[in-house]
């Protein structure tokens, strides 16, 4: 037989309480023992308690009350049903402990109190609120003649503070001589309006329909200062005609004449009389017109103060406001602005903080939240509210309840589900006047992590909002805002937080908006902006707004450096995300035409950059310690073949069991330091090149291999060639860019120049500009060749794949020593021969562009609709003139295609000719190898390592540069006349691609050792494959 039971406190002398056998065989016998086991006292369970019938047990009648003798000793006593001891057993007693039971009034707090010792002193009682504020007082008085002399209570009537009033949902903790005896809650109504302000006259009234006959009173502070207390007790009969009950609510209170000058404004206050809440949406400044013109001077004054932060642009756009209201202000008698900062000093006795947190789903992530919060803040002067907001887990509800008993935990219940925003306002609500954290459910805090963003916000009185750093927090994440991972492979959260914390304590960059998942907004800013805008409806840019509002009073919002907090997002909201965001960003854009520009510049430019170094050092430095190697590899994030050879290279040769360090430029323009082991990716810009190498000291690459330079700055450019030193370090030049440019050769007016002299270059590159993704246009032609030759030459090696390349390059970099390295492409799958094929389809592959010759094909094909109507072009993928060429009737153009969809588009091909127009000297050509490799026959001009290639290998024609359009086709002709043989007798599509001795070389070079030395590099990180041309 089981017994279910419960002790529940002491009334006097007597022990309350519950219990029951199970099964119910009748009332349970309950004894009262000490420590020892000596009966004290006993009784049976067998008391009506309406309350009981929430356990559903059939009956109500096994409550209990005994009476227990009680001493000056302090100790502990046993409670037992039936023998069984119950829970809450042993129950503590003696000097010092109290019990108490009370209920509200109206404004009233009536009850009684009782010690757990014989009574002597009647106990005082105090009644503070959430914010540990104290809102009344008051001494209990024993009764004259207790009925009972074993039950005989101290009785108490408090009037709680005028503070109380409007302010919301209030709890209410009750405690005797300091020790808590209950809770309770209250949230009394008020109805105020202030008709007129002046510096000298007030007039309003106040009343509150839950109490219509308190007379409140007012204290009116001006400039800070106590000046006057009155009651509102002035009959108001239009204010009556709707509040009855009320008929004295109004006041009028004058002050003094102040006795100061003219162009000062004056701040106003009124409170309750002693309290420390500002009524009316105040605080007021008030300035006559002299007072708002002499300010407004003033503030013109400061623009032209060379303070920090005001440059031209904020200096004209200042001034053009001020000069605009500084009208409007002469055009009346002065200004009223309410929600000012208060004169007044901060009230006392409130919390540091308060962390508010809304919770909905994810029971285990909520409480390892909680958990988290609990270990990390400071319990006696940190607030935690948790609000439940209809949570649809099962779980949730009785996991709240076991923290509801902490000390500064409040646990609010959401009756219905009132989203993120709604549960934020309403513990916004419940915290006036204090600091506020945000934190979203689904977060974990670290050591050090609070405290630090108190820090921060207290370090500036301008700052606002600080938001913390996040594994995953959109512009606030870490490694970068594009990574954002659970978990990093090479350090915890906690680790990384210590280590954010040690690098980046007391450090802030300014952002154009916070994050709500985990927010501090200062007391100050929540009491003039006030609550999230419940038009954002269950979530999604409310903190956005929230932040603009702020930014919009001259507020910061900031984001902590030294704080790292784990966030699993999204957990509240689930598969809703993605509605409330198509939802609310109309919203948040209409209100902030701004707002999505001023954000994507953020990003563009990676405004948090900065906070991100001492992390990725610090983990670098880690790797580095723990035995890691790194090379660094340069490119850029253009189409084309060096993505392609920079992938074959580290196929066929690797690293040498070094981690690849990539070195490359966004699309905004910054400098990009990526890796996969450690994950990172650290932004640089042009002035920042001294930190970018700093960071590269740390990881010490012994192997550099530099693919590409085009669109780095020249402080990178120049920082490369003086950081090199011993390094093994090889340059490929994939393209001209090192002596030209415009990368191609191809001057202003669309010729092949083959090299000008420097000065033709600077004429070339006046009329028609450098490459467009080259960032060099400060240099002229010859200090860019300088600046290139200076790079080179610190090079262990220069590469180019072919001599073609190196003939050209030779032009400019005499000096330089060149190494002919065809790329290592592997024969495998390279068709047996020839493909079988008419010559009447002609195929073009790739992004055909002027480069590689578009206004030739359409000469060509022009050429042929009226002179060769048996040939057709096909060209797979696209070129800058499709509409031109398609209206000629004789061409086909794909479309743009992916790698897998080659070789499908190739196979549907009927012809067996490839031709090739390019305008200029490629190095290499990818698409002529992929075009062998599926058996085509090239047809090219003579010039760059096409030619090259396709004249060494004896498979396909080369015809002279520039092309002529009656030429080609008369070549196609002769091939599909056989006059022209287009493959040399033997010759095969697979000498086109690397052979063993060429994969050997490559390894020595490259790697410095022989091949079969050389160890297993590791699997190389995941890189996103560029779209082919």
């Amino acid at each position: 037989m089981a017994i279910r039971g419960h002790v529940d406190t002491m009334e006097g002398s007597y022990l309350t309480g519950w219990a029951t056998s199970v099964p119910d065989t009748g009332n349970c016998a309950i004894s009262v023992t000490d420590q020892e086991g000596k009966l004290l006292a006993k009784g049976r369970a067998s008391r009506h308690r309406p309350d009981l019938a929430t356990l559903g047990l059939g009956r109500t009648t096994f409550g209990y009350r005994i009476a227990v003798p009680l001493s000056e000793e302090p100790r502990l006593l046993r409670v037992l049903g039936n023998g069984e001891e119950l829970v809450g057993s042993p129950v503590a007693v003696g000097p010092g402990l109290f019990d108490g039971l009370f209920s509200l009034e109206g404004d009233q707090l009536v009850g009684w109190v009782s010690e757990r010792a014989p009574a002597k002193q009647a106990p005082f009682i105090t009644v503070r609120n959430q914010a540990g504020q104290e809102v009344a007082r008051g001494q209990s008085v024993f009764e004259a003649q207790p009925a009972d002399p074993l039950f005989a209570p101290a009785r108490f009537r408090l009037t709680l503070d005028a503070d109380c009033f409007g302010a919301g949902e209030m709890l209410l903790e009750v405690a005797a001589n300091g020790q808590t005896i209950g809770r309770t809650s209250c949230n009394l109504s008020l109805r105020a309006f202030l008709e007129t302000i002046t510096p000298t006259r007030m007039v309003g009234w106040v009343l509150s329909p839950d109490v219509p006959k308190r007379i409140f009173a007012l204290d009116v502070y001006r400039n800070g200062i106590l000046e006057e207390t009155d009651h509102c007790d002035l009959e108001r009969t239009d204010v009556q005609a709707h509040f009855p009950d009320c008929p004295t609510p109004g006041f009028d209170i004058s002050l003094d004449p102040l006795q100061q000058a003219a162009d000062q404004p004056v701040s106003l206050t009124l409170r309750f009389a002693g309290g420390k809440r500002d009524l009316f949406d105040g605080p007021y400044l008030l300035a006559g017109r002299p007072a708002a013109v002499a300010a407004l001077q003033r503030a013109a004054h400061l623009a032209h103060a060379g303070l920090p932060g005001i440059g031209a642009g904020e200096r004209a756009l200042l001034t053009a406001a001020l000069q605009e209201f500084l009208a409007k202000m002469r055009a009346q008698d002065g200004l009223v602005l309410d929600r000012q900062p208060s004169p007044l000093p901060a009230p006392g006795g409130g919390k540091r903080v308060a962390i508010v947190m809304p919770i909905y789903r994810g029971v285990e992530v909520t409480q390892a939240c909680i958990e988290s919060v609990l270990a990390h803040r400071q319990a006696a002067t940190d607030l935690l509210v948790l609000i439940n907001d209809a949570s649809p887990d099962a779980a949730m509800a009785p996991m709240l309840a076991g923290y509801a008993g902490l000390p500064n935990v409040v646990l609010l219940e959401n009756g219905e589900n009132l989203g993120f925003v709604g549960s934020v306002n309403r513990g916004l609500a419940l915290v006036k006047g204090s600091d506020v954290l945000l934190l979203n459910s689904d977060t974990v805090m670290f050591a050090g992590g609070l405290d630090e963003m108190l820090r921060v916000a207290a370090a500036d009185p301008a700052i606002g909002t600080v938001t913390a750093m996040s594994s995953n927090a959109t512009i606030f994440s870490y490694p970068s805002a594009e990574l954002r991972e659970p978990a990093l492979a090479d350090i915890s959260w906690p680790e990384l937080a210590a280590l954010a914390l040690a690098e980046n304590a007391g450090r802030c960059v300014d952002v154009p908006t916070g994050h709500g998942f985990c927010m501090l907004i200062k007391a100050e800013v929540m009491a003039r902006i006030g609550a999230l805008d419940e038009a954002f409806g269950r979530g999604y840019g409310e903190e956005n707004d929230f932040c603009a509002r702020a930014a919009a009073l001259g507020y910061r919002n900031v984001a902590a450096g030294g704080v790292i907090v784990e966030h699993k997002e999204s957990i509240s909201f689930g598969n809703e995300r993605a509605s409330l965001v198509a939802q609310n960003q109309p919203r948040l854009n209409a209100l902030y035409p701004e707002y999505t520009p001023l954000i994507m510049a953020f990003e563009d430019r990676d405004g948090l950059r900065q906070l991100r170094w001492a992390l990725d050092r610090a983990r670098l430095a880690r790797a580095r310690a723990q035995g890691a190697r790194f090379a660094l590899v340069t490119s850029n994030a253009l189409e084309g073949g060096t993505p392609k050879a920079i992938r074959d290279i580290e196929r066929e040769v690797g690293y040498g069991g070094a981690t690849r360090l990539s070195l490359s430029v966004t699309e905004s323009g910054l400098v990009e330091l990526s890796c996969a082991t450690p994950l990172l990716c650290a932004h640089f810009n042009k002035d920042e090149a001294a930190e970018l190498f700093a960071l590269l000291d740390v990881a010490d690459p012994g192997l550099v291999l530099a693919h590409q330079l085009l669109g780095f700055p020249a402080s990178v450019i120049a920082g490369l060639r003086d950081w090199l030193g011993t390094r093994h370090s090889l340059y490929w030049a994939h393209d001209f860019y090192a002596l030209c440019p415009r990368v191609t050769m191809i001057d202003a007016i669309g010729r092949f120049c083959g090299g000008a002299d420097a000065t033709t270059c600077g004429r070339c590159v006046e009329m028609g500009g450098a490459h467009e993704t080259s960032v060099l246009n400060e240099l002229s032609p010859a200090e860019h060749r300088a600046l290139f030759d200076s790079l080179l030459a610190k090079f262990t090696h220069v590469i180019a794949p072919s001599e073609n390349a190196v003939f050209y390059l030779r032009k400019v970099f005499a000096q330089i020593k060149f190494n002919v390295l065809p790329h290592p492409e592997s024969p495998a799958g390279a068709a047996p021969a020839a493909r079988a094929g008419n010559d009447t389809e002609i195929v073009m592959l790739g992004a055909i562009g002027p480069h590689k010759g578009s206004d030739k094909l359409l000469e060509i094909t022009r050429r042929a609709r009226l002179t060769h109507p048996r040939l057709s072009f096909r060209v797979i993928g696209y070129t800058n003139i499709d509409q031109a060429l398609r209206a000629v009737g004789n061409v086909t153009i794909t479309g743009k295609y992916t790698p897998e969809e080659l070789p499908e588009l190739l196979a549907q091909t009927k012809g067996r000719l490839a031709l090739f127009l390019p305008a200029w000297p490629e190095t290499y050509s990818y698409t002529l190898s992929e075009l062998v490799k599926h058996g085509f026959i090239p047809l090219a001009p003579d010039i760059g390592a096409p030619a090259d290639r396709i004249r060494k290998a004896g498979f396909g024609v080369v015809f002279p540069f520039p092309a002529d359009a009656a030429a080609v086709l008369a070549l196609i002709d002769e091939i599909a006349a056989g006059t022209v043989s287009p493959v040399r007798e033997g010759a095969l599509p697979e000498a086109f691609f690397s052979k063993p001795e060429d994969l050997e070389r490559l390894d020595r070079i490259v790697l410095n050792q022989p091949r079969e030395n050389v160890k297993a590099a590791p699997k190389p990180a995941k890189t996103k494959t560029p779209s082919p041309a």
